[in-house]
């Protein structure tokens, strides 16, 4: 444990000895503190007259400002995590620090779960910065503590399982700055997926004259195939917990997808000190 919170320590210090910590924290303070006063304009101009924005009566404020602005921030700091993942292992190996590391009386989890710890510590200060614009609505406005305590968990919940795949992809690659492009582009096709999963049809659109039993086997694989694209999207799984609603099945998708990811790192890692 004590191997982990130095490694932890020193990666830490390391993101705001370069301007990659400042940056994304800037970053997300901008966006997320941008993203909060234009939704929060938004719901009262909404609320002031609703009958112009299609509604009957006044929405709901946690279910028209405060969840979505959860999952957006969620969003946001999936697309902005390989900033902080690109460098924990792909520096290493582009330094050729790997070997000297590998040379102190340190464990493959030592190394890992002290990056991983690094990165979460960032992870936490980015969600403390949303609770921030989100704790200065609380004098103004009653919001549910469930959906305000659930919405920050499933940032950092998402946020975890973002991490624990950029870790692995940090793990695989040399140069950072290609660790980070391949992040980026794993968190785009996924979310692409979420967006063009929701908009496919319920059922196989097949033709009536498609032979009954045939129909039925390609409508359970397309149904099974859809299911799985819809939960496939890390977002996905963050909105009903952004809502106030916690599922036991959203929590264990994030851990799950984390643990799993880890895992990966771990053999990773494995196979590099084989090889070497």
């Amino acid at each position: 444990m004590k191997s982990v919170l130095t490694i932890g320590k020193r990666e830490f210090i390391s993101f705001f000895v370069t301007p990659s910590g400042y940056v994304i924290l800037g970053l997300i303070a901008l966006l997320t503190g941008t993203a909060f006063v234009l939704s929060f304009l938004t719901y009262v101009q909404i609320s002031q007259s609703p009958s112009q924005f299609g509604y009957s009566s006044v929405p709901d404020f946690e279910e028209t400002f405060l969840s979505p602005y959860f999952v957006f921030c969620g969003i946001m700091i999936m697309f902005l995590s390989p900033i902080i993942t690109m460098r924990l292992f792909s520096e290493e190996y582009h330094r050729g620090t790997m070997e000297l590391l590998l040379t102190y009386p340190l464990h493959d989890r030592d190394i890992i779960f002290g990056k991983f710890s690094s990165a979460l510590t960032v992870l936490l200060f980015a969600v403390i910065l949303i609770a921030l614009n989100v704790f200065l609505l609380l004098p103004f406005t009653e919001v549910e503590w469930s959906v305000l305590l659930f919405g920050l968990c499933s940032v950092f919940l998402m946020g975890m399982a973002v991490l624990s795949i950029g870790l692995f992809i940090s793990s695989l690659i040399t140069y950072p700055i290609t660790a980070g492009l391949v992040s980026f582009g794993v968190y785009l096709i996924m979310f692409i997926i979420g967006n063009v999963a929701e908009k496919l049809p319920a059922v196989a659109p097949l033709p009536n004259t498609f032979p009954l039993l045939l129909k039925n086997v390609v409508e359970k694989i397309y149904g099974l195939f859809r299911a799985l694209l819809l939960e496939l999207p890390l977002d996905n799984h963050a909105k009903n917990m952004a809502l106030g609603i916690l599922e036991p099945k959203d929590i264990s998708y994030y851990l799950l997808c984390t643990a799993f990811f880890i895992f990966l790192t771990f053999r990773s890692l494995e196979s590099r000190n084989w090889r070497k």
